[in-house]
């Protein structure tokens, strides 16, 4: 029995133990160190990721300043056979420089924008492009933006650009329209607006109510301007007008020169009030009542084509993006509240419908 026992030991699997055996402690702890080691690769790597998603952003620029990769679009069919393209590109939401926290949120910002210009102009069979505009307006800066992109995709590539006003084409929206070669709106389309405006809370009266003081150290007579814990001096209150102006004279401007229409005229009519697309026609506010398929229609002639397939610029919100909105904590439900009402607590000039 010895011997055969002996015999069997001589016959042992590398490792040392015999079948069936369990495995010894240095075998168990080898296991359990490439284990661990492969576990903490892999966390240190989805921190890494983590990271890298909250630093930087779907497009325009990363928290560093740095530029980011421009965005790439889908192309979804609507209408029409033929080789040449009409390109649509959708401004929908209220115009901002940044995108919204949150996956579907309707945010339309001037770096999106560029980048549908950029593809447009690096598609050879586009032969012109729709903007179709659904939007309420937003910031000045930001309309600006928009406006001087499609200036310079028309003058850069010599495409013709037509407007298609959707529901809603206010403010920043229409500013924005007044550089394409045509406006089409639908007869009951709400426009206009035109004007800017400058709003920030004032709550004296219920710092006083419940005895709330703010206290102030500033280098000049007008750093906390626009405070909201006291009533603002006719002063400030003439600084403010003063920069409203500047912004109005702006728009008026591109109306001008957009709709070739005498100022006096302008300025009549852009007192703030919105106009329906029927209005905005008799006003020459836009050229031609229609949808989309009339205003693609119009840029296909503008543009010399012939038959044409129409198609949308769109983006499914990637891996990044979802990613992005799960991690990224949640605005407070007061601070909601207050942006659904319209209150901005960080005051800003505006081309913006607010009813």
């Amino acid at each position: 029995m010895e011997a055969g026992h002996g015999q069997d030991r001589e016959n042992l699997p590398p490792g040392g133990q015999p079948p069936g055996e369990p495995p010894s402690g240095r075998s168990r702890r080898r296991g359990l160190l490439i284990g661990g080691t492969i576990a903490l690769g892999l966390l240190f790597l989805t921190i890494g990721t983590i990271v890298l998603v909250l630093l930087a952003g779907p497009g325009g620029r990363d928290d560093g300043g740095r530029a980011a990769a421009p965005q790439s679009f889908e192309e979804r069919y609507v209408s029409g056979e033929g080789p040449d393209r009409i390109a649509v590109l959708p401004v929908a939401g209220q115009i901002s420089s940044a995108q919204g926290s949150s996956v579907g949120s309707q945010t339309a910002t001037p770096q999106t924008l560029r980048d549908q210009f950029r593809q447009a102009s690096e598609d050879d069979r586009v032969k012109a492009v729709v903007v179709e505009v659904n939007s309420p307006g937003g910031g000045v800066v930001a309309s600006q933006q928009m406006h001087k992109s499609i200036l310079d995709f028309k003058e850069e590539t010599g495409k013709p650009v037509v407007v298609s006003m959707s529901e809603t084409a206010a403010s920043g929206g229409y500013y924005l329209a007044t550089a394409a070669d045509q406006i089409v709106a639908n007869e009951t389309t709400l426009t206009g607006s035109l004007g800017v405006i400058f709003s920030y809370l004032n709550l004296t009266e219920a710092a006083e109510e419940y005895g709330v003081e703010q206290e102030v150290i500033k280098s000049g007579p007008y750093k906390d301007i626009g405070s909201s814990t006291r009533e603002p001096t006719e002063e400030e209150l003439e600084i403010l007008q003063n920069f409203v102006n500047e912004s109005y004279d702006q728009f008026v401007e591109v109306i001008v020169e957009g709709r070739d229409l005498p100022e006096e005229e302008v300025r009549e009519i852009a007192d703030g009030r919105v106009y329906s697309g029927l209005q905005a026609e008799s006003l020459g506010l836009v050229d031609e009542l229609g949808d989309l398929d009339r205003a693609a229609e119009i840029a296909g002639d503008l543009a010399g084509a012939g038959q044409t397939t129409v198609v949308r610029y769109e983006r499914e919100p990637g891996f990044v993006e979802l990613l992005r909105s799960r991690l990224q904590p949640s605005e407070p439900q007061a601070l909601e509240a207050l942006e659904s009402a319209g209150i901005n607590l960080t005051p800003e000039l505006q081309y913006l419908y607010r009813p």
